[in-house]
Formats: C-alpha cells, structure tokens, sequence
C-alpha cells in the first residue's frame, strides 16, 4: 500500500521531523566538536539521533507506509 506524505498524521510527521531535525544537529555537533570529552558525547548522540530516525522510519515501513525517496526527503526538509 502506497500513502502520500499528506495522508500521514501530523503527530507522525512533526516526529519524524523532530528525529531527522536531531541526527542534522547531531552530525554538525560532532564536525565541530573539539574538546576530546565531547567527542565522545557526539559520536554517542549521533548514532542514537540516526538510529532513533531509522527506527521510526522503519516503523512507518511495517505499518504500511511507502514512500519514495522524494517523497521522504520532501516530507522531513519541510
């Protein structure tokens, strides 16, 4: 079954958003990052930023939900 991002729940998009909003932050923490005790929190908010957005996005998958990968990159960056 194929749903358009308009057809999903805006607590699930503002979720997902937030996620990938996150793993985005997380990534630019860690590329400024210079103190080596920090260094080590970044690495760990990252993996767990990314993580978090996959799990949500493969929860989507296994409720149904099929976007394109236009679709997704359309429906987080908004």
């Amino acid at each position: 079954m194929r749903f358009t991002p308009e057809l999903l729940a805006p607590v699930e998009v503002r979720i997902v958003r937030e996620a990938y909003r996150d793993w985005r932050q997380a990534q630019r923490f860690f590329e400024e990052v210079t103190d080596p005790y920090l260094v080590d929190f970044a690495i760990y908010w990252e993996r767990a930023a990314r993580l978090r957005y996959q799990y949500l996005l493969c929860l989507l998958k296994r409720d149904g939900f099929a976007l394109s990968q236009k679709e997704l990159i359309a429906l987080v960056v908004q």
